[in-house]
């Protein structure tokens, strides 16, 4: 069975343009390979039949509901969206009418959710690799932008879990998505490269403040002698050009600090680096320890499902011979009555006889 796949994100004022631009297909894109430009003809917004300016539409809806004077926020979310899809096996499975009503139904469901008012557009991609559909919530509740209370984690949580059902119950087989090992096992990759690349940029910085260091350190080391025609390992210096340099040789304290404060990151890190790595390792477990799981359990249903076949297909022979045998039971017992009242018809005439021979 495919998986059903929502993804939200948010968008704020500057990232509207370029969304439009995307999901209208109003300018070729240079980064996504996988548009067919001849296969655009294929998309289709649920909402509107023309082109939009998603800037208005989204101003137009916050304006309509909100209660407020004040001015929107400059770095406020104006715009939830969701990216509605499953796989390809799933998609080649139904037909152009199906496929449709895939995602009507979804835009039904999560329209009826967060109001009808507040979606902004719901835009269907046929011309990738694999159908989807962009579906805009504009976050309005009780007359203000709440997108940290409209979409909190409960509610992505119900997203994850509930839709699938939902679309399950409209006959639809799709199921849950794999949950959130995958992204942990990814999020503590990540970490774990960005502490080592921080590390490496530590040990340069580090290794710069030591050469450094020690080249202040020789400062120190000079020595003031008189100037002498016949003494050539001495340089003859400025009192006040060496008392400079001393000053500047004194800074040598503040750069073994800076190594010293240096160092203890750079312990904390790898800390930090042997931690994540552990935590990678028990998220890979903890995925391989579930996928196994999922594998038995999938084998366990495949074996109940084989044995409820056969206890079927058993019950039914069962069934024909009960049938067949309450049906001889009926004529056996009804060769019993018959038989029954032919002994009485005998015993009723053989007592008439027995009575006219007195």
């Amino acid at each position: 069975m495919s998986f059903a796949v929502v993804r939200m994100q948010k968008m704020k004022s500057p990232d509207l343009k370029g969304m439009q631009f995307h999901n209208q297909r109003e300018r070729e894109s240079r980064t996504n390979p996988d548009i067919d430009p001849d296969r655009a003809h294929l998309n289709y917004d649920l909402l509107h039949q023309e082109k939009i300016d998603y800037n208005k539409q989204v101003k137009d809806i916050i304006e309509s509901q909100k209660v407020s004077e004040r001015k929107t926020r400059k770095d406020a979310v104006l715009v939830n969206e969701l990216l509605v899809t499953s796989d390809r096996k799933f998609f080649d499975g139904l037909d152009p009418a199906e496929q449709k009503r895939f995602f009507e139904e979804s835009y039904k469901l999560f329209s009826e959710r967060y109001g009808n008012q507040n979606i902004a557009y719901a835009t269907v991609h046929n011309d990738e690799k694999t159908p989807h559909m962009h579906l805009g919530v504009v976050p309005m509740r009780d007359g203000k932008l709440q997108g940290k209370n409209v979409f909190n984690r409960q509610e992505l949580q119900w997203m994850q879990e509930e839709f699938p059902k939902h679309m399950q119950s409209l006959g639809f087989e799709v199921e849950r998505g794999i949950a959130s090992d995958r992204k942990h096992i990814e999020m503590s990759r990540f970490k774990a490269l960005t502490l080592n690349e921080e590390i490496n940029t530590l040990e340069k910085e580090t290794a710069a403040l030591r050469n450094a260091l020690t080249a202040s350190k020789k400062v120190d080391e000079l020595q003031v002698s008189k100037p002498s025609l016949f003494d050539r390992n001495h340089v003859k210096l400025p009192i006040e050009d060496f008392e400079a340099l001393k000053a500047r040789a004194k800074a040598t304290e503040a750069v073994e600090s800076t190594i010293e404060a240096h160092e203890k990151r750079f312990d904390d890190m790898v800390d930090n680096v042997i931690a994540s790595d552990r935590a990678l390792d028990q998220e890979r477990e903890k995925a391989e320890r579930l996928q196994k799981e999922n594998s038995q359990l999938k084998q366990e249903n495949r074996e109940l499902q084989k044995e409820n076949t056969d206890l079927k297909s058993k019950l039914m022979v069962f069934m024909e011979f009960a049938k067949t045998q309450m049906s001889k039971f009926k004529e056996w017992q009804t060769e019993r009555q018959q038989e029954k009242e032919q002994r009485r018809e005998r015993n009723i005439a053989r007592k008439r006889d027995q009575e006219l021979e007195r």
